[in-house]
């Protein structure tokens, strides 16, 4: 197929690339220096601990996020470099007491890496979908992930998501050479990609499938027998798991903490992500995150794409048995997160815009123009302003709106419990608390000048899903009394209190021995974020029941 309009397809994917940057570095900086996703922390963290220990052992492995946290390693390392010959830090502690006091230093260069990685799966996205179908394909898969509210959300997050993305579709791509050439060459790259999948999230072992796809297809040229592509599945399988051993080698040798983690990542409810049955899930996925991420037409266009896919034998083995897979998994299992529908969102952009093309085709020369414009203008168009509304509503956090109330009426000298990661308010002349599950609720500013790690959060947290007033252990509730709360997670808990009876009855007390003066709630389209209620205990309070 040509390209559309007559653009040439370099020029027309460099102009979607420049929009993509656009749609996220406007906003990347939301939050800051105050950190609305505390994941973020959790992953530089586990670089930090790499580089104060000077270990390849970031200690921590739930995802497993090993590449990740390697990146954030490195990109740390450069910040400081930076840093250190603009005179701005003397020497690393300096460094270190500069991002505990405002982790923007290396916060903000992360997302930027993410933003980087989020690039390349759009381009990959197009390498793959012009290879499989066409030019058009490839630049209208590239433009919905280019306007996908979903993806633009998380290439400005510090994550594992989208670089296991990255390394999927790199994995795609060599499966497809695979398919082509069949050289062993491209059966060693392939594992070396899967390999980077599985160590940067789990599931992503399931890229295994289109390798085996693009073994079959080889296969079914006629240029191997059925046993030799058996022989060259096994081989690139375990060559898989030989480059997850060699890349991450902590994986095997502290294999306790690996399964520590993953138990603690093993969790059957969650507040805000609690699922249930395969339909429902399903569901859940489909209106939600999906609905979002490709809109309500381009879904309606996966039906024709899928039945197109099923004729051509290169998309139909390399994409639609691993969009299955990863579906299934997703409804399977006890949660639902909109970050897990990830890997699902280029495999479909390829699939709706195949399906566009291929209506568009069938409607015939006379209408075949219009019948595109209108069906892309029809998923582009609602893609574009809800990732402009998410991107205000980034901006416009709740919890950045109660910083502002709290610098303006809490009098210095409070102490003050938050829940959330409100490095913003660090200045100010309080005493901060912040809830740590068994540990109670601790010193703040005391914890971060002594440059705490993710081990003693881990060890306090124990099993818990979320570290917040509501999961502080019983007999530690005394250690937050507090002249002001700001508290995050009192609606949420107060939402699910069927599912989370003790945890809310902890904070409907807490909440009862003072009052609350003021709440901060989201508006769809102008305000993100919680409910943020704030609560004044001045004044005498009873002790926790």
């Amino acid at each position: 197929m040509s390209a559309p309009w007559g653009w040439k397809p370099g020029w027309t994917l460099t102009l979607l690339l420049v929009v993509a940057l656009w749609l996220r570095l406007s906003s990347i900086g939301f939050g800051l220096p105050a950190l609305n996703d505390p994941d973020e922390l959790m992953f530089e963290l586990g670089a930090i601990r790499m580089l104060r220990g000077h270990t390849l052992n970031p200690g921590w492995f739930g995802h497993p996020a090993t590449t990740t946290m390697y990146v954030l390693a490195v990109v740390n390392v450069l910040v400081f470099l930076g840093g250190w010959l603009c005179g701005r830090f003397a020497s690393v502690e300096a460094f270190g007491t500069a991002v505990y006091g405002d982790p923007s230093w290396i916060i903000l260069p992360g997302r930027l890496v993410m933003t980087v990685f989020a690039i390349g799966t759009i381009v990959l996205t197009y390498r793959l979908a012009k290879r499989l179908a066409g030019t058009e394909v490839g630049l209208l898969s590239a433009a919905i992930l280019v306007l996908s509210p979903v993806h633009i959300t998380y290439s400005q997050i510090i994550r594992s998501d989208m670089m296991a993305c990255f390394f999927m579709l790199l994995a795609m791509l060599a499966a497809l050479n695979i398919a082509e050439r069949g050289r062993w060459r491209d059966h060693v790259l392939a594992a070396f990609w899967l390999g980077c999948a599985i160590i940067t999230k789990w599931p992503f072992a399931l890229s295994f499938l289109a390798i085996a796809g693009g073994i079959w297809l080889y296969r079914r040229s006629g240029a191997i027998s059925t046993r030799a592509s058996l022989v060259r599945l096994v081989a690139t399988g375990l060559l898989g798991l030989c480059f997850c051993a060699l890349l991450s080698p902590y994986l095997v040798l502290d294999h306790a903490t690996v399964v520590r983690n993953l138990t603690g990542e093993s969790q059957v409810r969650h507040l805000g992500s609690t699922g249930g049955p395969l339909w429902f899930n399903a569901g859940w996925y489909l209106t939600g995150p999906l609905r979002t991420g490709l809109s309500v037409v381009g879904l309606l266009l996966l039906l024709p794409g899928i039945a197109a896919a099923v004729r051509r034998p290169p998309i139909a083995m390399l994409i639609l048995p691993l969009l299955c897979s990863f579906f299934i998994v997703l409804c399977a299992q006890t949660m639902v997160w909109e970050r897990w529908a990830m890997p699902v969102l280029p495999l479909c952009a390829i699939l709706i815009a195949f399906g566009l093309c291929s209506l568009a085709a069938w409607v015939g020369p006379r209408w075949r123009v219009a019948v595109g414009v209108v069906a892309a203008g029809a998923v582009a168009v609602p893609l574009f302003l809800t990732s402009l509304a998410q991107a205000r509503e980034r901006m416009h956090d709740t919890r950045q709106q109660a910083s502002a109330w709290a610098v303006a009426h809490i009098p210095a000298g409070s102490t003050v419990l938050v829940e959330h990661f409100a490095f913003d308010l660090l200045p100010q002349p309080w005493h901060f608390l912040f809830p740590m599950a068994e540990a109670g609720c601790v010193d703040a500013a005391a914890k971060l000048r002594g440059k705490i790690g993710y081990g003693p959060i881990d060890q306090a947290r124990g099993a818990r899903a979320n570290v917040d007033y509501g999961t502080v252990a019983p007999g530690k509730r005394d250690t937050c009394r507090a002249d002001f709360a700001i508290l995050t997670q009192y609606e949420r808990y107060k939402a699910e209190r069927s599912a989370f009876p003790e945890e809310y009855a902890a904070y409907r007390d807490y909440v009862a021995r003072g009052h609350v003066v003021t709440r901060f709630v989201p508006r769809p389209g102008e305000i993100g974020g919680r409910i943020v209620t704030i609560v004044d205990f001045h004044g005498p309070q009873p002790p926790p029941r």
